[in-house]
């Protein structure tokens, strides 16, 4: 559905850079002639369990597709047992399927152009969302990443316990294991760069140490937006080593009008941030590395909007410059950071990655990362239709593009992709124009009610105790 000669982006999606990934990783089983399951045939029944949900998410699912394929090649499989299937996803580590969705990333952001100024006119033609549109307004030559955080459990075995302990907070054996990760996402195309995972809770579990993990991804010129959680000294200061400018929302424990701010005008003015003094987590050597001080520009963002929480907040950025990046364009840029919500939503709901299946550790990180890569290539196609359609990609829907790959997953791999499906391809992706709904308010409450029943409190094999000694009427 994404290899037709007849599409845009097709070397982005070459399977031989992917198999160079397999050789680095020394992913070589499957080399009889006879052989099913072969690296390329595993990741593709991977990535066809992100695509699906429900019963049509588990492994026997993906083994039903697998034979289905090599049953209309001409071929048999002798058994559809989940077993050998189970063995060879073994054999592919997270670490590889992290390598493809990182190179697509890449790839595909490098055939975008990032410093093209919107016009009006031309926001409107392409049915760029509003938010998007003010921040095309003005040069940007590199990235603009958005930076957020989530949560997802997974299946309740030991093994995810050690690794990825439950909440605290919650009675042993009633909890399931959680584990927290921070995302970098494009704000233009949506493309997700990288992730860091950890423990929910724990030293170094936090979304700053998180993050520092993902900072060598950053490249010159980036910009780098994210809430106040991360708007700290440290990563300030590391941006700026790395040549990356920030937009963040002041912390809550900086003041917004510090006596000793330089006013530019009446809603902006730059501050002097000294060096804390040095953390518990940075050694001597490192905090002597680090600058004195760092100049930072404050900007004030008024609200008028009903149904907002807050009526005026103060954006922290290194964009110092004033007259080329108004505050209006800061503004607009924080306010971009909301993609990533939706990002995040689109893959822990539409992709179904909030309740991971995985036994084990390992095998946690595969399926998450599988489920990223399927997200990267579903913006690799909408950034197909993008290209031939003219749309702004952030106003393409990606659930239909969600379903337009699932429903032809097996159907395109069996025929190829023939004109009138690559031509479905580019239109389904544009059929509907998501984004264009500014300002939009909805009261904050349910009203479909919740199924009434009682909540676990302790773990289920006391439950089984109490039924077994219960007496039978």
């Amino acid at each position: 559905m994404m290899q037709s000669d007849q599409l845009p982006l097709t070397d982005a999606i070459d399977d031989q850079r992917f198999q160079s990934v397999f050789e680095k990783h020394d992913v070589n089983f499957g080399s009889d002639p006879d052989t099913v399951y072969t690296p390329a045939i595993t990741l593709w029944a991977l990535i066809s369990q992100a695509l699906f949900s429900g019963e049509h998410r588990s492994c026997k699912a993906a083994v039903l597709r697998v034979a289905s394929f090599f049953a209309t090649v001409g071929r048999t499989v002798c058994s559809t047992d989940t077993g050998n299937y189970c063995r060879a996803r073994l054999q592919i580590p997270s670490q590889a399927v992290r390598d493809i969705a990182i190179l697509l990333a890449m790839d595909v952001e490098a055939t975008v152009e990032g410093d093209t100024v919107l016009t009006e006119t031309e926001a409107a033609e392409s049915l760029c969302p509003e938010v998007v549109a003010n921040v095309k307004s003005a040069p940007v030559s590199g990235r603009i990443l958005l930076v957020d955080g989530f949560t997802v459990t997974m299946a309740d075995t030991p093994e995810n316990q050690a690794k990825f302990p439950q909440n605290p907070a919650q009675t042993e054996g009633i909890g399931f294991p959680i584990l927290r990760g921070v995302t970098l996402i494009s704000m233009m195309t949506g493309m997700l760069f990288d992730c860091e995972i950890g423990p929910y809770c724990g030293k170094e579990s936090g979304e700053t140490a998180l993050l520092w993990k993902l900072l060598s991804q950053l490249r010159r010129s980036d910009i780098l937006v994210a809430d106040s959680y991360y708007c700290t000294y440290w990563l300030i200061a590391a941006c700026l080593a790395r040549g990356v400018q920030i937009v963040m929302k002041n912390h809550h424990k900086r003041e917004d009008n510090a006596a000793t701010a330089r006013r530019i005008n009446k809603h902006q003015r730059t501050v002097t941030w000294d060096r804390p003094t040095c953390p518990e987590w940075m050694s001597e050597e490192v905090y002597a590395q680090q600058p004195a001080t760092v100049e930072i520009r404050l900007v004030d963002v008024q609200v008028h909007d009903p149904g907002f929480r807050t009526k005026g907040l103060t954006v922290a950025t290194t964009m110092l410059d004033h007259k080329l990046y108004t505050a209006a364009w800061i503004g607009s840029v924080y306010r971009s950071r909301w993609l990533v919500e939706l990002d995040i939503r689109s893959i822990k709901c539409s992709l179904g990655m909030d309740v991971l299946r995985a036994k084990t550790p390992e095998m946690v990180r595969t399926e998450l990362w599988s489920c990223l890569l399927a997200y990267n290539l579903i913006r690799a196609k909408m950034l197909q239709s993008n290209a031939t359609s003219g749309r702004d990609p952030r106003s393409l829907s990606f659930t239909r593009t969600l379903q337009l790959l699932g429903t032809n997953w097996l159907l395109c791999a069996v025929i190829g992709v023939t004109s009138e499906l690559a031509q479905l391809g580019e239109e389904a992706s544009s059929s509907e124009l998501v984004g264009h709904r500014p300002d939009r308010v909805e009261p904050r409450v349910n009203k479909r009610r919740p199924k009434v029943m009682a909540l676990m409190t302790k773990p289920r094999r006391e439950y089984h105790a109490e039924l077994g000694a219960a007496p039978r009427t």
